[in-house]
């Protein structure tokens, strides 16, 4: 079974009881390919805070240990705009120069970023720093709310499902809600875990969360190596 970090204590129950017949399966049901991977649970990610997380990362990102916030803001904002100065970067994320400065230095001794006559870009090969990030709702019954998560986590994801109940998950399959949205399915019954809908691959919206992930997979993979 993988390792799962958890960001809150988890209360005994039936949904608990899906997420971990989830995380039993979840190297069978996601093969990470060769990257690693790091997965956590109740991870506040932006206003949301999804069941379960499982991120595939390019090894390179334990370079990025223990670095600090500010600079996953800058990389997000790397990412977005392409190439800015360092006194447009300290404007746009906030917070004073000399901290700004110093991130920058940071993220370019990590080959993280790149600089020429004091512009600075987001190294070609850490724009896909996360190759897969999926995300897992797991519900018994309110299965319509899980789908509302679902749809809120693919801002930062390349895919979203739902776990529902092997009897729940088959019964409200065909519903267009997982079409229109491009929601996953799983069917858990016992620690039986099945993709009954595939979720169509997305591309992340909101690189803020996208970068928070980076640094968190960072920290917690340094820790494990």
């Amino acid at each position: 079974m993988m390792n799962v970090t958890y960001f809150r204590p988890r209360k005994p129950g039936p949904e608990v009881e899906i997420e971990d017949a989830v995380v039993g399966q979840v190297a069978n049901l996601f093969p990470n390919e060769g990257h690693l991977a790091w997965m956590a649970g109740s991870l506040p990610v932006g206003s949301g805070m999804p069941d379960l997380v499982l991120v595939m990362c390019d090894p390179k990102v334990t370079s990025l240990a223990n670095f600090d916030l500010p600079d996953s803001h800058i990389l997000s904002y790397l990412h977005s705009v392409g190439h800015a100065t360092s006194e447009t970067i300290t404007k746009r994320v906030g917070g004073k120069r000399k901290k700004t400065l110093r991130c920058l230095d940071e993220l370019v001794n990590a080959n993280a970023a790149l600089v020429h006559s004091n512009t600075y870009s987001l190294s070609p090969n850490w724009r896909d720093t996360l190759p897969e990030v999926i995300t897992i709702e797991a519900k018994v019954k309110n299965w319509k709310r899980a789908v509302e998560q679902a749809v809120r986590n693919r801002i930062f994801s390349h895919k979203s499902f739902v776990a529902l109940p092997s009897l729940v998950a088959v019964r409200v399959q065909n519903e267009d809600i997982f079409q229109n949205y491009g929601i996953g399915l799983l069917s858990v019954s016992n620690d039986e875990v099945r993709i009954i809908r595939r979720a169509p691959r997305n591309q992340p919206r909101v690189w803020a969360y996208y970068y928070q992930l980076v640094f968190h997979a960072a920290n917690h993979l340094s820790e494990s190596l």
